[in-house]
C-alpha cells in the first residue's frame, strides 16, 4: 500500500488518493490507485411547495457534504434541487448521494385543483376536490355552473363533487368554483374553473 502496509486490507482514515499494488507467487505485479473522498447521506432540512399555482413547484433544501442528485417519482434524476410543473397530490422526493450512500426519501403532497373531472368509473378523477384537501380542515368550495347556478358544496372531510345535481348527471361542459381555503391558520379565496368530460 501507498501507506507502506502489507496486510490484504487496510483502514483509512483521511481523504486523499492511495494506492496499492499486488505481487503474485511469480514476482508478476499490478498496481491500482484510488481516490478516497468523503461523503454523507443527505439529510432533508425544507422541502417548500408553491400550492395553488400554476405550474406548481417544489425546492428541497438538504444539509450533507455528499454531492447529490435529486428524483421527483419515477423521472431522471437532477442536478437542480427544484422541480418545475409538478403533478398535484402525492410525490416522491429521492436525494441520492452520488458517492454510494444511501438515498433519502421524503413524500411531499402539492395541493392544488384538478383542471378536469371525469366520472366515468375508472378511478381517475371521478370526481372532483382539490388534491390534499384533507390537509385543510375548514375548507370550503362551492361549484357552480355557467349560469351561475350553486350545484354542490363540499368540504374538506367529503370525497368531493361527482358531477350530478340532485341524482342527475351533469353535462360536459365548463364549471365554476369558489373555494374558502384554510391553510396554516389562514384563509384566502380562491376561484376558477374546470372541465366536466364525459
Amino acid at each position: 500500500w501507498s501507506t507502506n502496509e502489507t496486510s490484504p486490507e487496510i483502514e483509512i482514515t483521511e481523504v486523499g488518493s492511495y494506492s496499492v499494488m499486488v505481487t503474485n507467487e511469480f514476482g508478476c505485479t499490478s498496481t491500482s490507485t484510488f481516490n478516497v473522498t468523503e461523503s454523507e447521506s443527505a439529510v432533508i432540512d425544507v422541502v417548500e411547495t408553491i400550492d395553488f399555482s400554476d405550474p406548481n413547484n417544489i425546492i428541497v433544501t438538504v444539509n450533507g457534504i455528499g454531492d447529490y442528485l435529486y428524483q421527483l417519482n419515477d423521472l431522471p434524476a437532477q442536478t437542480s434541487n427544484v422541480f418545475v410543473n409538478v403533478p398535484i397530490g402525492y410525490n416522491t422526493i429521492t436525494v441520492i448521494d452520488r458517492n454510494g450512500c444511501a438515498w433519502i426519501e421524503r413524500e411531499v403532497l402539492v395541493m392544488d385543483f384538478p383542471k378536469h373531472l371525469t366520472p366515468n368509473g375508472d378511478g381517475d378523477f371521478d370526481t372532483w376536490h382539490i388534491a390534499g384537501v384533507n390537509q385543510l380542515p375548514g375548507t370550503v368550495i362551492h361549484i357552480f355552473d355557467r349560469y351561475g347556478k350553486l350545484l354542490k358544496e363540499i368540504g374538506s372531510n367529503t370525497s368531493g363533487w361527482d358531477g350530478t345535481f340532485n341524482g342527475n348527471k351533469m353535462p360536459a361542459g365548463d364549471y365554476w368554483f369558489v373555494a374558502n381555503i384554510i391553510m396554516d391558520g389562514e384563509s384566502f379565496l380562491a376561484k376558477g374553473h374546470f372541465a366536466l368530460k364525459r
